[in-house]
């Protein structure tokens, strides 16, 4: 099958809605940028987060069939900022020393950001 990569102003795209997406998210605290290497086979997309450093480097790869587009570009970078936000959620509840405090805390932190983005979403709507 032949390649199917973002070209160089798709990929500035992708780094547009990078950083929406960052700021829908309340995820300013983060550094958020792109990788120099492709993604894994197989994986449109990908991010590896240093939590130590509160940096998440996102790389690109191959898209395979799905068309590279506006909405896909901006689905995708949800997603790997989405990994972002969840991310330390699912480092608490992996960690058998947490206490609940710590596991409700940062399920709410989750909670309160998409309470803002889905109710300002619904909101602007109606």
């Amino acid at each position: 099958m032949e390649s199917n990569r973002p070209d160089d102003s798709q990929m500035a795209e992708f780094d547009r809605y990078i950083t929406f997406w960052q700021r829908e998210l309340g995820l300013l605290s983060w550094r958020i940028e792109r990788g120099k290497k492709p993604a894994q086979r197989g994986a449109m997309a990908e991010v590896e987060i240093n939590p130590e450093s509160r940096l998440a480097t996102y790389r690109l790869g191959d898209w395979q069939g799905d068309e590279i587009n506006s909405e896909s570009l901006s689905k995708t970078a949800l997603h790997e900022v989405l990994h972002v936000l969840l991310f330390e959620l699912i480092e608490t509840c992996k960690d058998p020393r947490a206490s609940d405090v710590a596991y409700n805390a940062t399920e709410h932190a989750v909670i309160n950001v998409l309470e803002r983005v889905l109710f300002d979403h619904v909101k602007s709507r109606r």
